[in-house]
C-alpha cells in the first residue's frame, strides 16, 4: 500500500467523520438526473450535497475507510469506490460532470495534470469539471509551495499553475476564494470550472 493511502486510511480510520457542514454548490449547474462523480468523496460531505440535488452520484476515494464511512452513511443511494484518481477506473464520457473539492492538490507536481486529464477522459463532450483547491498564500501554507502534514502532501497552486495542467480543457473560470478567519489569518482557494471540448 502507499504511503499517502496508508496516511489518508489512518486519518479515517481514526476520526471517522472529519469535515462537518453543507458542500456550497450554488456555483455549479448540477442538476437533478445528472451523472455526477465526487473524486475525492472523503467522508460524504459533497455527495450528501449532490444527492440533495438529485445528481445520480457515483464517489471514488483513495481512502478504503473513506467508501467504508460514505458507504455506511448512504448505503445503496450512491456508488462509492477505493481508487486512484490518476488512473480512474471509469470508461471514456461516463460523467456528464466531476467534482474534484480538494482532492487534486494532494497530487504531486508531475500528477497534477495527469489527475486533470483523468477527470477530463471520464467527462462528456461540453461536460464540466467543478475544481476546488488550496491556493498560495492561504493560511496553512506557512508561505509554502508545498509541505507533508500527517504524512498527506498538501501542494498550494497558483492560478498559472491550474493553467498549465488543464491539457484541452477549456477554462470556463477560475475564481479566487478569500474568507478570514477570526485569528487574522486568510484562507485562500481557487474555485475553478473546466469545460471538455
Amino acid at each position: 500500500m502507499d504511503a499517502q493511502q496508508e496516511a489518508w486510511d489512518r486519518l479515517y480510520g481514526a476520526q471517522g467523520r472529519l469535515w462537518r457542514g453543507i458542500t456550497d454548490l450554488g456555483w455549479t449547474d448540477i442538476a437533478p438526473g445528472m451523472k455526477v462523480l465526487d473524486l475525492g468523496c472523503g467522508n460524504g460531505k459533497t455527495a450528501a450535497a449532490l444527492l440533495e440535488s438529485g445528481a445520480d452520484v457515483t464517489g471514488l476515494d483513495f481512502s478504503s475507510e473513506a467508501v467504508a464511512s460514505c458507504e455506511r452513511l448512504f448505503g445503496a443511494k450512491a456508488e462509492f469506490l477505493q481508487g486512484d484518481v490518476r488512473t480512474l477506473p471509469f470508461p471514456d464520457e461516463a460523467f456528464d460532470r466531476v467534482l474534484a473539492f480538494h482532492v487534486l492538490e494532494h497530487l504531486s507536481e508531475e500528477d497534477f495534470p495527469r489527475g486533470l486529464s483523468e477527470a477530463a477522459r471520464v467527462l462528456r463532450k461540453g461536460g464540466r469539471l467543478y475544481l476546488k483547491c488550496f491556493a498560495e498564500e492561504d493560511m496553512r501554507s506557512s508561505g509554502r509551495k508545498e509541505d507533508v502534514r500527517n504524512g498527506i502532501r498538501y501542494r498550494y497552486l497558483s492560478e498559472e499553475d491550474i493553467l498549465a495542467a488543464s491539457g484541452d480543457l477549456r477554462v470556463e473560470s477560475v475564481r479566487l476564494v478569500e474568507e478570514p478567519t477570526r485569528f487574522g489569518t486568510v484562507r485562500r482557494r481557487y474555485e475553478c470550472i473546466l469545460v471538455r471540448p
